[in-house]
């Protein structure tokens, strides 16, 4: 992380920025909070195939002590479903590979929230390119003698109506 300080405040008195987070009651165990989270993101990533990390987040870590031990359970966020299921497919293997690496982690849960912001994130609908699937005329000539040789049946009109759409 890069530390700003102005040429004219590099006196004895003047300290960064994180220094003060990291000694201010609340908002220090917020920053140790936030600390773990980054790390644990930074080791579930790492962990991941390159292909899935795009639609996911970790949320956070819920500590559950109603059993007699406490578990840990991972909450990670998916941008959909499909995502979602992705992971879902290597939960058991992602579980015990944050486990050999000494994480305190008991379960991984993942939940679809297309809703998080996240930048890189791609959720709007897919564009897709007009399809102009164009008949040639001999194939136009043979669906025009079909549809007068058949008879009045749902086939024929809906033969006249692909004819119709592509003269």
């Amino acid at each position: 992380m890069r530390l700003f300080t102005h040429h004219a405040l590099q006196t004895p008195a003047a300290k960064p920025l994180q220094d003060w987070l990291a000694k201010s009651g609340p908002v220090s165990t917020l920053m140790q909070t936030a600390r773990q989270l980054a790390s644990l993101e930074a080791e579930v990533f790492a962990l991941l195939p390159a292909g899935m990390r795009a639609g996911i987040a970790v949320a956070g870590v819920k500590a559950d002590g109603r059993g007699p031990q406490t578990e840990q359970t991972l909450l990670l966020l998916a941008a959909h479903g499909a995502a979602a299921a992705r992971v879902r497919q290597v939960v058991p293997t992602l579980l015990t590979r944050l486990q050999q690496r000494g994480s305190q982690v008991t379960a991984i849960r993942v939940r679809v929230q297309p809703e998080v912001g996240r930048g890189d994130w791609d959720t709007g609908p897919v564009e897709r390119k007009a399809r102009t699937a164009n008949i040639p005329p001999a194939g136009l000539h043979s669906m025009h003698a079909l549809a007068h040789s058949l008879e009045d049946s749902p086939l024929k009109d809906a033969v006249q109506a692909l004819l119709a759409h592509h003269r």
